[in-house]
């Protein structure tokens, strides 16, 4: 089986934890069929025309066994949509169409969210005649943030569609009643064996110093003020107890002086932009995760926390409802400081009725590449079949 990976957004680099579940899902796939290749048209904003950087070209990089093609563009009309969608699907094909001269003609394409992988999945479908799926990641769906002009436009790529994945149950239940469809099926994301695999820190817990830890961008979405106040509660009860904080953006200024604020510099540390090994080893020293989010369609850095054998502590925001049971870690209301200071507390006094090596367990039976690999290729032969 030849499959085609379309992604919506993707990491520069492998290190890079933007759409990396993306590329290790690919990598993951590379390993079970026959060939992986991955196309993405990757739009420059007009900044980078300015400062030097915009450039059009092919890149093509053996990425880990995976052929990967780039189209470097730069988007110099920014307001105009349909110019865009356009650009997008014509430097989507112009890969595709270098693609197959080296590689020849995938069995099926895999698109990863409607806009704009999905839409360029579509066309190339109906052109080359290849069946395609799609999954579906963004939260845009729960805020209410996509207009039903883009809803209207969306529809016929969802039924030109084989299959339709979301990554929890109760994001596969918001799409279905969004698209007033039931075709979307639930298919989690992949946990990276490079967490799964990784050494479990088995040294006893010191409650002298219990860690907590949070990896997000830092948007207002993330409600990471909330993990802060949370904290603060929680320090009026325990004393021993720290925060790391990992990720950067737009929020970060603000959580920064909260922090100061509240009187936590020496308990809570902002760590800034982390590689995916520095998310991994920050995890590993770590007692417990925690997830603040208001909205999210499933919650990788849930899961690789579970890899590595760490209770978590989840807002009931979309994602972590699939993901975490009471054997594994608490579920929690979002956006009450209140209730998830309760939580830390009762973790912090509980926390050895959980057990690593069960934890890891859990993951692997339910989010390994092997277990999530596997339902993928089941989808993907369903759908060649009835081409």
């Amino acid at each position: 089986m030849h499959v085609v990976v379309l992604p919506s957004w993707y990491p520069e680099f492998p290190g890079d934890i933007n759409g990396c579940f993306f590329r290790e899902q690919a990598i993951a796939l590379n390993k079970v069929v026959q060939k992986v290749g991955v196309l993405y048209p990757q739009m420059l904003g007009f900044s980078a025309l300015k400062s030097g950087l915009g450039r059009r070209e092919i890149e093509v990089v053996n990425d880990s066994g995976l052929p990967t093609y780039r189209y470097h563009f730069t988007n110099t009309v920014p307001y105009f949509e349909k110019i865009i969608h356009r650009g997008w699907l014509k430097k989507g094909e112009a890969l595709f169409v270098k693609y197959i001269e080296e590689h020849g003609m995938p069995d099926i394409l895999h698109a990863h969210s409607l806009f704009k992988a999905g839409f360029l999945a579509q066309y190339l479908s109906r052109k080359y005649n290849i069946p395609f799926v799609v999954t579906e990641h963004i939260t845009a769906y729960a805020r209410d943030n996509i207009s039903g002009k883009k809803i209207t436009q969306a529809k016929p790529v969802i039924e030109s569609a084989s299959a339709c994945i979301a990554v929890s149950n109760e994001f596969s239940t918001l799409l279905n009643r969004t698209f007033v469809t039931n075709k979307w099926q639930y298919i989690p994301n992949i946990v990276s064996n490079d967490f799964l695999l990784h050494q479990i820190n088995s040294e006893k817990t010191s409650k002298e110093n219990f860690h907590f830890i949070n990896v997000c961008a830092l948007l207002p979405k993330k409600r990471v003020d909330i993990l802060i106040k949370a904290f603060a509660i929680a320090c009026k009860t325990l004393n021993n107890i720290s925060l790391d904080i990992g990720g950067d953006g737009p929020e970060a200024t603000r959580l920064q002086e909260l922090v100061t604020e509240l009187g936590l510099n020496d308990r809570v540390s902002l760590l800034g932009s982390l590689t995916r090994d520095q998310v991994k080893e920050k995890m590993y020293e770590a007692d417990v995760f925690v997830l603040s989010s208001e909205y999210e369609t499933f919650g990788v850095v849930v899961v690789e926390a579970l890899a590595l054998g760490k209770p978590v502590i989840a807002t009931k925001c979309g994602g972590p409802e699939t993901i975490v049971s009471n054997e594994v870690g608490t579920l929690i209301e979002k956006n009450s400081p209140e209730a998830m200071a309760e939580a830390m507390i009762q973790m912090y006094r509980q926390y050895e009725k959980f057990d690593k090596y069960e934890i890891r367990a859990y993951c692997d039976r339910e989010f390994s590449e092997h277990s999530v690999v596997g339902r993928l290729v089941e989808t993907y032969h369903t759908a060649i079949s009835n081409k």
